[in-house]
């Protein structure tokens, strides 16, 4: 081909390319497009069967625990009927679940395994094995997995409609959920042989939590379907069950109302659940409506680009420039990549800012510039604090999009007198350039945090971020960037162990304490290879004998240059940098071994309680690595109990909820420890299973002299006794101590005032005696 013809086809043939590159990219975004639909309508067609298995679980559930409470014979042929309906509609759902999406397996083999544990379930109902209330978790656990892989769509459709559809959708299911747990709740009430205050108490917890589920569902519905809920409710048969609802509320915990059975009960609220029912199959239908209508739209879209796509293909080889096409398409490929390559060496590929090796590059020129017009110049590093906690919750997806809001927010206010870097992961250096006098520093660092202060909006998700900087400025004037940087993060280290500061600024004294948690942080890794941890016990005993009932397993340091060294000292540090892991495997699996050794010894069936931290808490294998301590030591579950505290409890409910339920399944008990000086709350203790409240000793050291300890604490005690908990009293020193817990109730104390921590030798000794007598605390020597 001579020159001519080169540049003909080259000057027709390189725009039709272009165009067909650009027809590829969209058909590929409409195939996936398509498939994405199909995958929605697959899904949601499991979501109605699934429906249809909680309906049916639900009436089981509930009539199971009104036969159990009552023992009537009119409840069992509700049970029986119930069964029978649900053993049906398991068939079919069965056969629809055998192929799920990969992201629902876990959740599809966990219902897999609840469905096949069902009939030995049944067979322990049937024969009268298990109180009421018992009854109810194996199905929730059922139902509430059962109702999140009906709930899986939410956010994935497009469209307003579509997407209030979706989002009402869940606070819909979980509605008709608690309402049917309102109606075992109700039956096993009105049917009981003797009033359980547990069983009243929880109808009411139910009452709020459906009005919550309520209320989200008509915030979120579309207009049209939130009316259908309004005109449900405005029934006579909705009527009549909100006079039942009174009844029991207005007769309270003491009494039943004589006027009211339980199977009248069940057949009040039964009409409600069928209408709910109806109204959850009209929302699933809709989804699926709307799921087969974009789905066919797709694909035809799919089918239209597919078409085009292959006119500009024959276009293309008719014009005979498709040697040419090749050779472009590689060179361009081939110098995108080396772009790329060189682009991701200085830049950070998430926020396309400067990464950390370019820097400190600009850093250098920065610096030198600086050093030579004699002007000012700073450094500030921004930390996002506790940002692996998001990760860890939201994913990495939202954490990416959050990362990106924070870096154009950041951009926004650092402007054109600045330069903005992402340093490491979740940390920001700021070169300033300007405005960078003594008196206009503070000001400049509160303007960068302030760009924290107002929430991220990730899709429908609020999430809050705060942070932390550190802050060098010059003059001085270092030799190279690289130490500016480890000045500024040696502030924001400092920042960030400095209660109630937000930023600081560095200073030389600073390179000592970081020195010294550097320190720390090796001898702490080092500390539990080379023994130097060791675990003391402290008995708890019973106010009224001074039998001991149990120990507490505390961890101590010896340093073997430093001696001892606080618990408070050293465990918020390796809590930081992690070394809290292994170290509390430590303590749980010598606690365990102890406590088997002296139960094997003859001194006794005691318990022993083990301090958990709000980082192992959340660790994802934690109930494997209290099964592995417990089976390796023999220790009985029933044998432990783990201590949390408030606020570890409360950094993320969710997750806290289902760990401490599995631990509690296993048998372990759960104790929250200091209560009292947190998150202090019915309704959190109504949530967590926990079996035990420490009383913070700060109340019982006051107690003595009377005003705000007093109250606090016989509240405590008073919170304990209602809901049926065990409270141990921490730090009891003197009779009048003890002798005013025993006044109001508190059967079991620590303190002082009967031992200090000692080893296991000392404590051998104390669990021969059997009884602690006791004797006011001496100080220590």
């Amino acid at each position: 081909m001579d020159r001519l013809g080169i540049r003909i086809t080259l000057a027709i043939g390189i725009p039709l390319l272009a165009f067909l590159l650009m027809a590829l990219v969209v058909l590929e975004d409409r195939y996936a497009a398509a498939r994405h639909m199909e995958q929605v309508q697959a899904q949601a067609a499991l979501g109605y069967r699934v429906q249809a298995l909680v309906h049916a679980l639900q009436a089981e559930r509930d009539s199971s625990a009104g036969y159990l409470s009552g023992r009537d014979n009119e409840f069992f042929s509700i049970l029986e009927r119930a069964r029978r309906r649900t053993d049906e509609v398991m068939e079919g759902f069965r056969q629809r679940a055998e192929q799920v999406p990969p992201s629902l397996e876990g959740l599809m083999a966990g219902i897999r395994r609840d469905l096949a544990d069902l009939d030995a379930h049944r067979n322990r109902v049937d024969r009268l094995q298990l109180p009421p209330l018992e009854v109810l978790p194996v199905y929730d656990r059922l139902i509430q997995r059962l109702i999140l892989v009906a709930a899986h769509l939410t956010g994935e459709g497009r469209g307003d409609d579509f997407s209030g559809l979706l989002n009402a959708y869940r606070p819909l299911l979980l509605l008709k959920e608690h309402a049917a747990l309102e109606r075992a709740l109700g039956s096993a009430w009105l049917s009981g042989a003797s009033e359980d205050p547990d069983v009243f108490y929880r109808y009411l917890s139910n009452q709020a939590i459906q009005e919550q589920q309520r209320s989200q569902f008509l915030s979120l519905a579309p207009p049209a379907l939130g009316n259908e809920l309004l005109m449900l409710e405005s029934e006579t048969a909705y009527q009549s069950l909100r006079a039942a609802r009174a009844a029991i509320i207005n007769h309270g915990v003491a009494s039943r109302p004589p006027h009211l059975s339980a199977v009248e009960w069940f057949g009040l609220t039964r009409e409600r659940l069928e209408r709910l029912r109806s109204l959850e199959q009209n929302v699933a239908e809709r989804i699926l409506e709307r799921a087969r209508a974009a789905r066919s739209g797709a694909w035809r879209g799919f089918a239209w680009m597919s078409v085009a796509g292959g006119v500009l293909l024959l276009l293309v080889l008719a014009l005979s420039a498709a040697i040419v096409r090749d050779l472009m398409r590689r060179h361009r490929s081939h110098q995108q990549a080396l772009d790329r390559a060189e682009y991701l060496v200085r830049h950070d590929a998430l926020t396309g800012l400067p990464n950390r090796h370019h820097f400190t590059e600009l850093l250098d020129v920065e610096l030198g510039q600086a050093r030579e017009a004699r002007r000012p110049l700073g450094l500030c590093l921004v930390d996002l604090a506790g940002f692996s906690d998001i990760n860890r919750i939201w994913g990495d997806a939202v954490a990416d999009e959050i990362l990106n809001q924070v870096a154009a927010r950041l951009a926004a206010q650092v402007g054109h007198d600045g330069l903005l870097a992402r340093i490491y992961g979740d940390q920001f250096g700021v070169i300033l350039r300007q405005g960078f006098s003594v008196a206009q520093r503070e000001g400049r660092v509160m303007e960068l945090l302030a760009v924290l202060d107002t929430p991220f909006q990730v899709g429908a998700r609020r999430i809050e971020v705060n942070g932390h900087a550190g802050l060098v400025a010059c003059p001085p004037y270092p030799e190279h960037g690289s130490q500016l940087l480890a000045h500024a993060g040696i502030a924001v280290e400092g920042a960030k162990g400095t209660p109630g500061s937000r930023w600081l600024q560095f200073e030389p004294g600073m390179l000592s304490r970081h020195t010294r948690l550097v320190e720390m942080d090796h001898d702490l890794e080092r500390a539990l290879d080379q023994g130097q941890f060791h675990v003391v016990y402290q008995p708890q005993v019973d106010l009224e004998d001074g039998r001991i009932v149990s120990l507490e397993a505390l961890l101590r340091w010896h340093h073997p240059q430093r001696g001892w060294i606080p618990p408070d000292v050293f465990i918020p540090r390796a809590e930081a940098n992690g070394t809290i892991i292994a170290i509390g495997d430590f303590v749980l699996n010598a606690a365990c071994r102890q406590a088997q050794h002296w139960r094997q010894a003859g001194l006794g069936g005691l318990a022993v309680a083990v301090n958990l931290s709000t980082v192992q808490l959340y660790q994802a294998d934690l109930v494997d690595r209290v099964r592995a301590a417990l089976e390796a030591s023999g220790l009985p579950a029933t044998a432990l109990e783990l201590e949390l505290t408030e606020t570890g409890l409360m950094e993320d409910m969710g997750t806290a909820c289902q760990v401490l339920a599995q631990l509690r399944a296993m048998g372990v008990g759960l104790s929250v420890d200091d209560f009292g000086t947190g998150h202090s709350s019915l309704a959190y203790l109504r949530r967590f299973p926990v079996n035990c409240l420490k009383l913070d000793k700060r109340f019982v050291g006051d107690l003595e002299a009377g005003g705000d300890a007093e109250v606090i604490a016989g509240a405590v005690l008073a919170l304990a006794q209602s809901l049926g908990l065990t409270c141990v009293a921490e730090g009891v020193e003197t009779r009048a101590q003890a002798d005013w817990l025993r006044a109001r109730g508190c059967r079991q104390a620590q303190g002082y005032l009967y031992a200090r921590p000692q080893s296991a030798e000392a404590c051998e000794r104390l669990l021969a005696a059997g009884i602690l007598p006791a004797k006011e605390a001496l100080p220590e020597s």
